[in-house]
């Protein structure tokens, strides 16, 4: 005859340790999840600052080719400057360094960092009077937050300006 209490015992052991093993399955599979997706977020973190390292040096290599060297160093000094060609040149200069400052912008607010209106490669957008004209005229371009943060910076430098001639980020490419 067969002991009812017996197998119902047994079944309850093998059921407990068949769940403990699942659970132990389970707690492996997301461990190695976990890992997978650390590595994936760092691989993408660092494939985003490539990124604006790769956009700063397609805008210096706009900068640098053909005469744009000139008409950058005019536009950034004095918009006025500027004949109708060279200011359509200048424009697609300053859109593509201001877009490279906002990805760079995103990317620092993204990882946690607190943004520095008084850093050198956001504060020199403002030291340079054409520059700070040209982005004065292009406000209504920036997202709100990126705006707000462009008046923080243009306020911190206030009435500071550089000389002509005189070398910041925007001259010398560094970022």
């Amino acid at each position: 005859m067969i002991n009812w209490e017996v197998v119902g015992v047994i079944t309850q052991i093998v059921g407990t340790i068949a769940i403990v093993i699942s659970l132990v399955y389970v707690l492996i599979q997301i461990r190695i999840n976990s890992r997978q997706l650390e590595k994936t977020v760092q691989l993408t973190r660092t494939q985003n600052w490539q990124s604006v390292c790769e956009d700063f040096n397609t805008w210096r290599e706009m900068v640098l080719s053909s005469n744009n060297g000139e008409i950058w160093i005019k536009g950034i000094n004095n918009l006025d400057d500027l004949n109708r060609d060279e200011h359509i040149k200048f424009n697609m200069m300053a859109g593509s360094y201001i877009w490279t400052c906002w990805f760079l912008y995103q990317l620092q607010i993204n990882e946690g960092f607190l943004v520095d209106a008084n850093n050198t490669i956001y504060s020199d957008l403002y030291k340079h009077e054409g520059y700070r004209t040209w982005l004065m005229n292009n406000e209504q371009l920036h997202t709100d937050e990126f705006g707000t943060f462009l008046k923080e910076v243009k306020e911190s430098v206030g009435a500071e300006r550089y000389e002509i001639g005189e070398t910041s980020s925007l001259t010398a490419g560094i970022y």
